[in-house]
């Protein structure tokens, strides 16, 4: 669920439609995985199927996301800045690291860090 947020709020900030197929194509699934996890997460108040069929996140989906991707950003910033990790290592270990990281560690990377306002790819945090 957290991937699939992330992706639709990755495809918004690319100004592109976020649609099941793209879903697919970014996460590497099927149509019919997808369409199954897009039915639940509608269920659960995720998001919203528009008439055009294009996904939207609700309030409460859309905040799950932010969060999501604030923790993988933060991640970023540590591997590079900290760690040292090669930069073409850094998103695929961000996105291991941002479904495990606890809120009180995401405070206290913040703190470490510096309150640090992007990643280091320029996305805001």
């Amino acid at each position: 669920t957290e991937m699939y947020l992330r992706t639709i709020y990755d495809l918004e900030e690319e100004g592109v439609t976020p649609l099941r197929a793209r879903i697919a194509e970014r996460l590497d699934q099927s149509g019919p995985t997808v369409s199954q996890t897009v039915s639940r997460m509608e269920r659960d108040g995720l998001l919203r199927v528009a008439g055009d069929r294009h996904l939207e996140l609700t309030e409460k989906g859309r905040a799950l996301a932010i969060a999501v991707m604030r923790k993988h950003r933060l991640a970023e910033r540590l591997l590079v800045d900290v760690i040292g990790l090669p930069w073409e290592e850094v998103h695929a270990e961000a996105c291991r690291w941002e479904h495990v990281m606890s809120e009180d560690v995401e405070r206290r990377l913040v703190k470490v860090l510096n309150n640090p306002t992007t990643s280091p790819f320029g996305n805001p945090i």
